[in-house]
């Protein structure tokens, strides 16, 4: 079963309707979606999310995204064991360190943001939702 890890960045840009970003994202998802695919988030992004939601709109738009996003992805465990190597990591955010821990732990080899600068500490593919549908489009 294919896999793709999702960060918060991506999910916000599909939520909040923000353009020109939503458009690739959304079809990531409904591709995903209708092929079997995978979505996988860590909880910090589910958190990070509906605070971020909460703050720009109000306390029920946040808890309906919530629940929206939560029937799309799963969510990834987060251990104490990535926790550690965030802190010791050379990432300079330590929020992008747990996620590309995180999605390394769950097996994942792709990772999507927009912010692709901030994972150039990472084993993984780092891609923005232009690039994977590019990459996608080529297989």
């Amino acid at each position: 079963m294919k896999k793709i890890f999702l960060d918060a960045d991506v999910l916000l840009d599909l939520l909040l309707d923000r353009e020109p970003f939503m458009d690739d994202i959304a079809t990531i998802i409904e591709d995903a979606l209708s092929s079997g695919t995978t979505l996988c988030v860590s909880p910090i992004t589910i958190t990070n999310i509906n605070y971020i939601i909460e703050k720009l709109e109000n306390q029920r738009k946040a808890n309906a995204q919530r629940k929206k996003l939560l029937k799309m992805v799963q969510v990834e465990n987060i251990g104490q064991s990535v926790i550690h190597k965030a802190s010791n990591s050379p990432f300079k955010d330590f929020e992008d360190a747990v996620q590309n821990y995180c999605a390394e732990a769950s097996g994942h080899q792709i990772l999507i943001t927009r912010n692709t600068k901030d994972y150039k500490e990472s084993n993984l593919s780092i891609l923005t939702p232009k690039e994977y549908l590019a990459k996608m489009g080529n297989e």
